[in-house]
């Protein structure tokens, strides 16, 4: 697992596909030439990806959006249905081919979105097509189910945590596991103005949260297809 904050790398804790944990190493320099390369075949936390004024036009516009109740972590039968919002792109998270216009319709549906998206695809994401962005609100009482998102070699998820404030008594985190879903191989906190990146087949679930959160979780979510 790779850290980075504000566009710059720091020292980071690896942590491999296997549930195997090695120790610190040092994260490239220049995120935008390596670590997009490895996006899809890693795990990378961005802290304080946005300048705070575009981070809280964000959140206002997730916040204030139009939700649609009814999306699912996958077709399984015991599954809950939590509130969405969706972009551009697929609506089936197993769809890669969308063709190239996820990202125009992005850009037409949440320009303030399409800018985020921008700014990944010219640092952590190069040489990544956009497949399909949406938001995801799990209020109390809600919760996310293990799957993994793509099969496909090159697929990667992106994970925008908008809230302006959180609180670890709130709960929400997201859960990755390994391959064989059997061990935790990190959790990542929900912290404000922070980017998650993994590769798709990596199997994840969203934590709801506890009695104590008054607001409704939402992250923001940036499917990708690597091209070499």
């Amino acid at each position: 697992m790779h850290r980075v904050r504000g566009g710059l790398a720091r020292r980071a804790r690896r942590v491999g596909m296997d549930g195997d944990h090695g120790g610190d190493m040092e994260a490239a320099s220049r995120p935008g030439a390596s670590s997009a390369t490895r996006a899809w075949q890693d795990i990378t936390i961005v802290d304080d990806l946005l300048p705070p004024d575009e981070h809280a036009q964000i959140h206002r516009f997730l916040a204030a959006g139009q939700w649609s109740h009814g999306w699912r972590s996958h077709n399984g039968a015991q599954t809950q249905p939590f509130w969405n919002r969706h972009f551009a792109g697929a609506t089936d998270p197993a769809q890669l081919d969308v063709g190239p216009g996820a990202c125009d319709e992005l850009a037409r549906a949440a320009p303030l979105v399409h800018a985020c998206w921008r700014r990944l695809s010219q640092t952590y994401l190069t040489q990544h097509a956009l497949q399909s962005c949406y938001a995801n609100g799990l209020p109390y009482g809600a919760d996310g189910a293990l799957h993994a998102d793509s099969l496909a070699m090159g697929a990667c998820t992106a994970v925008y945590y908008p809230h302006e404030r959180w609180d670890p008594d709130w709960g929400g985190e997201t859960v990755l596991f390994n391959k064989d879903r059997t061990d935790i191989l990190c959790a990542v906190y929900p912290k404000p103005n922070r980017l998650l990146i993994f590769p798709g087949f990596v199997y994840h679930v969203a934590r709801g949260v506890s009695r104590a959160c008054p607001t409704m979780r939402i992250t923001l979510m940036f499917k990708t297809q690597w091209r070499p």
